[in-house]
């Protein structure tokens, strides 16, 4: 890759680095913005002067630090709450608000509705101008359903800013808000909610998102069974909300979730299927190849239009446009160059895209491809036709996952060893279902009757298809999970990754050295972090939605002390610190069972626990605390969950304790009488529903 032929490149790298840098400190420089415009026009200045090729470093440097400070500045300044009106310092208790939804409403447990802040106030009469971004939590009703993009709603809430993770480790959802521009949240009751008025959005995107409506409408008359519509929606539209969590799960593990989202592998099998069909009208010369573009943007732009314009297909078609545009003014342009200029342009647009993973993982994905699938299939051994194609989706998914490979080990934590054999399934099935879903959209609307029977065909191969797939994630070995690597050591497996390149390319034992240098350099320090987690002490009483869960670790063996939960609670709360922790051995035992734990450095008789040199009493029951006949036992730490009717002062006669700790299977009424002692007293206390899981470590 020669970064002359790539200027793109050359201009995205200082300004990526700017944009990184100013999305992680996110501090204002004062005075940057006036020192900026001096240094464009120095800039400009010295690219038309003539100097002495030996000095041709300084108008580099000079130009490097002008996109790195152009980045900066653009990140920093795209935060909404640098806008001089921004409704958070208008926010008093419960407020009356008047916003417009700005984005498709996305279900989960609550439904969420994106809505642009337009005025704030005490009451409906006492208003004041306000701009900024706010999510809307709501109870899913029949009513709550009908919120489209661009109805202006007025809302009566408690306005609270994001909140933090509340267990280590856990994803981060307030840094998620952040870089979509929202650092706010309200919790709304349905009386609390007002429809104003609709059709207040862009016109254009109104009109995408109702296009995307009407083809979820149709695929509900074709395909009834909740999985196979749920993989139809988003196969074809992207509509992933409607998805069980088994399924999502069996796609996950198996390396064939980027199918279930309209992105660049939908795009691409555009692409070729049209170019494949354009190639045989054999159209010629400049205008012919101009020709061609055209009608091949025209189409994937259209597609982009009917499938809602997401975020993940808009990024896949401006990077397909910027690549089409460029072979077809500059038959020789770099693929390098193309990609750099599609990514400048979105970063352009939105700065914060550089912190998403979707975007990330595209442009990693493509990267893979187009440096290692051209050098992997020349080395290729001759092949009949049909298994040449088998063998070159097997090659495409193999550089794209290699190319990906430490950003999903950062972000998800596990491998997927079969995505190769999963890959087949969903590359073939997503284009046959994709010429078939559009096939099915012109039937319905033209012969009604062939529609029909095109829709049951369609319905049984997806049926083949999820069943495929969820046979594939039950074969053995079929995930490595549990994989943790800091961002550091994601970096390093890429410049690992791009040294292994260089050694292709080059052929020069340096860089394969340098190759094995980084990766034993990784090495080592796992080696180091095998080490301190061996001799980790440390217990954890995690935030978890009324219920408790207590982790006692030793090492890389751990106890956890828990009610019964559900895989989905211990995935979200606990699983990302065990994975951390490295916890290779667990043992798991309910509060219910009364049962004594009887370890080398944990001993639990209820109500007492003693974790090597720490003393707890966890209480779960009123009959714990009764009048002893033995003199009072001095604990560390007092452990109240499940609510027991106690008063604080009834427990510290008995267990005069350190600190005394709250979970959230205590209602908030009763955890707040128990601080109010706490407080009255002055003794130390730690609410989790507040503060977050509570976390000792021995140092």
């Amino acid at each position: 890759m020669n970064l002359r032929a790539s200027p793109c490149l050359r201009l995205f790298i200082p300004f990526a680095l700017g944009l990184f840098s100013g999305g992680w400190l996110d501090t204002p420089v004062p005075g940057l913005g006036c020192a900026l415009a001096i240094a464009a026009v120095f800039t400009c200045f010295f690219a038309f002067q003539k100097y002495r090729y030996r000095y041709r470093w300084a108008f580099g440097v000079l130009f490097s630090l002008t996109l790195f400070s152009a980045g900066y500045y653009h990140i920093v300044r795209h935060n909404e709450l640098r806008q001089a009106d921004h409704f958070s310092g208008k926010v008093n208790g419960y407020n009356y608000l008047i916003g417009t939804v700005y984005d498709a409403p996305g279900k989960g447990a609550k439904l969420k509705v994106p809505v642009r802040v337009e005025a704030i106030g005490a009451s409906p009469f006492a208003l004041e101008n306000a701009t900024g971004n706010l999510l809307l939590f709501l109870d899913i009703t029949g009513e709550t359903k009908k919120l489209r993009y661009g109805d202006r709603l007025g809302v009566r809430a408690s306005v609270q800013p994001a909140e933090p993770p509340k267990n280590p480790h856990a994803f981060d959802y307030r840094r998620y808000l952040h870089f979509q521009n929202i650092h706010f949240q309200a919790f709304v009751r349905p009386d609390s909610l007002v429809w104003i008025s609709s059709g207040n959005g862009h016109t254009l995107w109104a009109a995408a998102y109702t296009c995307r409506e009407t083809l979820l409408a149709l695929l509900h008359r074709y395909f009834p069974s909740q999985d196979e519509y749920a993989v139809a929606s988003a196969l074809l539209v992207g509509y992933k909300d409607d998805l069980s969590d088994d399924l999502r799960m069996a796609y996950a593990e198996t390396g064939s979730m980027h199918a279930l989202a309209v992105s660049g592998t939908h795009v691409g099998m555009l692409y070729a299927g049209l170019f494949f069909l354009l190639k045989r009208l054999r159209l010629r010369g400049r205008w012919g190849r101009l020709a061609e573009t055209g009608v091949v943007l025209a189409a994937i732009w259209g597609f982009a239009f009917i499938t809602g314009a997401t975020a993940s297909v808009l990024r896949a078609t401006v990077m397909f446009t910027t690549y089409l545009v460029g072979k077809a003014l500059f038959r020789d342009a770099s693929i390098w160059n193309i990609l750099a200029a599609s990514a400048l342009g979105l970063l352009l647009y939105n700065p914060c895209f550089l912190f998403d993973a979707g975007f990330q993982l595209s442009y990693a994905a493509v990267a893979g491809m187009v440096f290692f699938y051209p050098r992997w299939y020349r080395i290729s051994p001759i092949l009949p036709v049909w298994a040449d194609w088998a063998w070159k989706v097997l090659l495409i998914g193999f550089a794209a996952q290699l190319g990906t490979l430490p950003l999903s080990l950062y972000y998800f934590h596990q491998f997927p060893v079969y995505f190769w054999l999963a890959g087949w399934a969903v590359v073939f099935g997503g284009a046959v279902f994709m010429a078939g879903g559009a096939a099915l959209v012109v039937l319905d609307i033209l012969i009604p009757w062939l529609a029909t029977w095109l829709g049951k065909a369609l319905f049984w191969m997806l049926y083949g298809l999820n069943q495929l797939i969820l046979g594939i994630q039950q074969l053995p070995g079929s995930v490595v999970g549990g994989i943790w690597i800091s961002a550091w050591a994601a970096v390093l497996l890429y410049i690992f990754i791009a040294l292994m390149g260089a050694t292709m390319v080059q052929r020069k034992a340096k860089w394969l050295m340098s190759a094995l240098g980084v990766l034993t350099f990784l090495g080592v320090c796992r080696a180091v972090r095998d080490t301190d987690q061996k001799t980790r002490q440390k217990w954890i009483v995690y935030h978890i939605s009324k219920s408790s869960l207590v982790d006692f670790f030793d090492g890389q063996n751990a106890v956890a002390f828990s009610d019964s939960l559900t895989e989905k609670q211990i995935l979200f709360a606990a699983q990302p610190n065990r994975w951390a922790s490295g916890i290779r051995n667990l043992q798991s035992v309910p509060f219910e069972s009364g049962a004594e734990i009887k370890n080398p450095n944990l001993l639990i008789v209820p109500p007492f626990a003693c974790f090597f040199d720490q003393k707890i009493v966890i209480v779960d029951d009123a009959s714990w605390v009764q009048p002893l006949r033995a003199p009072p036992v001095a604990i560390d730490v007092l452990l109240l969950t499940k609510n027991p009717r106690v008063s604080i002062t009834e427990c510290n006669k008995q267990f005069p304790f350190r600190i005394a700790v709250f979970d959230v299977s205590n209602t908030r009424k009763q955890t707040e009488r128990w601080k109010a002692e706490c407080k009255a007293a002055g003794w130390a206390f730690h609410d989790i529903r507040e503060q977050g899981a509570w976390v000792w470590e021995k140092d």
